[in-house]
C-alpha cells in the first residue's frame, strides 16, 4: 500500500469501526467486509488489557458487543471492563453478537448471515492482528485510542500511547496509520515520541473550545471533528492552517456531498458501502 496521505483529489472515506452497518463493529470479519465494498481505510478503538495487550474495542465495557453479561466466567464477575481481564481471558467471549442496547439508524441493519462465534474473525482482536489484516488487504487504518487516563491504574493508562506505537512500529506501518484521540494530551505525546506518524485531534459534537486552535496545539496533521458541529468558516481555517478536516459519523450522501463542497478532506462513515 502507498503511504498514507491525507490530502488526495477526492475525500478519504473510513469505515467506523470496520463499518458497522456490514458486520459487528470492530471485528477482522468487518473489516474483510469493507474491504469487499471497496473502502481503502477504517477507523477503529482501543485501550488495554490488565496485562497490557492493546486490543480493540470501542466501550469501556464489555457488555453492549460481545456475550460478557451471560457468559460463566464474566457474567457475575462486574464490573465488566476490559482492564480487568487478561487477552487469553477476553478471546473466550464472542465479539459478534448484535448490539444489546438500540444503535442509532443506519445500523438497525441485520447481519446478512451468522456468524461462527468460534472463529478467529469474531473475537476481540488485538491491534497487532488488526494491523496484519490491514496490510494483507493493502487498506490504511485510522487508530482511535480511547481516553483511559481516568479509569486504568496508572502504570497502565500512562503506557497506552507507547504500546500504540510500539504495535505500529513492530509491523512497520508507520507511514499506513494515523492516530487520533479525543484525548489531546495522547494526540501531543505520539507527535512528540513519533512525528513521523500522522495524528488526528478529535472534538465532540458538543466542544466548548476552539476546536481549530486547540487541535494546532496538539501539532496533529488533522481535525476530526463531530459533523453536527463542523461548520464551513473552520473547515476553511483548519485548511488554511495546514490541517487535514475529517469528521465523524457522515452517514448520508447528501451530507456527504455539502462536505466535500465545503473542502473536507475526509470522512468516516457507518456506511462505506452506500459511498464508496
Amino acid at each position: 500500500m502507498q503511504p498514507l496521505s491525507l490530502f488526495q483529489d477526492t475525500p478519504l472515506i473510513m469505515a467506523h469501526r470496520g463499518g458497522r452497518t456490514l458486520g459487528p463493529e470492530n471485528t477482522l470479519h468487518t473489516l474483510r467486509k469493507a474491504k469487499q465494498v471497496g473502502a481503502k481505510c477504517w477507523e477503529t478503538d482501543v485501550q488495554l488489557t490488565r496485562d497490557g495487550e492493546v486490543i480493540i474495542l470501542h466501550d469501556l465495557n464489555l457488555l453492549r458487543t460481545t456475550n460478557a453479561s451471560a457468559h460463566p466466567d464474566f457474567k457475575n464477575n462486574a464490573p465488566q471492563v476490559p482492564w480487568r481481564f487478561t487477552l487469553k481471558e477476553l478471546r473466550q467471549l464472542n465479539a459478534a453478537i448484535y448490539p444489546r442496547r438500540s444503535c442509532p439508524p443506519p445500523v438497525t441493519r441485520k447481519w446478512q448471515e451468522v456468524p461462527d462465534i468460534l472463529h478467529p474473525d469474531f473475537r476481540i482482536p488485538t491491534l497487532t492482528e488488526a494491523l496484519q489484516i490491514t496490510a494483507e488487504l493493502d487498506m490504511w487504518i485510522n487508530v482511535e485510542i480511547k481516553d483511559v487516563s481516568r479509569v486504568l491504574p496508572s502504570v497502565l493508562a500512562d503506557s497506552v500511547v507507547q504500546r500504540v506505537l510500539a504495535c505500529i512500529k513492530a509491523q512497520g506501518m508507520e507511514d499506513q496509520v494515523i492516530i487520533s484521540s479525543f484525548n489531546h494530551d495522547y494526540v501531543r505525546s505520539a507527535k512528540e515520541l513519533a512525528p513521523h506518524i500522522l495524528t488526528g485531534a478529535l472534538t465532540s459534537h458538543r466542544y466548548k473550545g476552539d476546536p481549530v486552535a486547540d487541535t494546532l496545539k496538539t501539532k496533529a496533521d488533522a481535525w476530526h471533528p463531530g459533523w453536527r458541529s463542523l461548520t464551513q468558516e473552520n473547515v476553511i481555517r483548519a485548511r488554511e492552517a495546514g490541517l487535514a478536516v475529517n469528521p465523524y459519523t457522515v452517514n448520508s450522501v447528501e451530507d456527504m456531498k455539502r462536505f466535500t463542497e465545503w473542502g473536507v478532506t475526509g470522512m468516516v462513515t457507518d456506511c462505506p458501502q452506500d459511498i464508496v
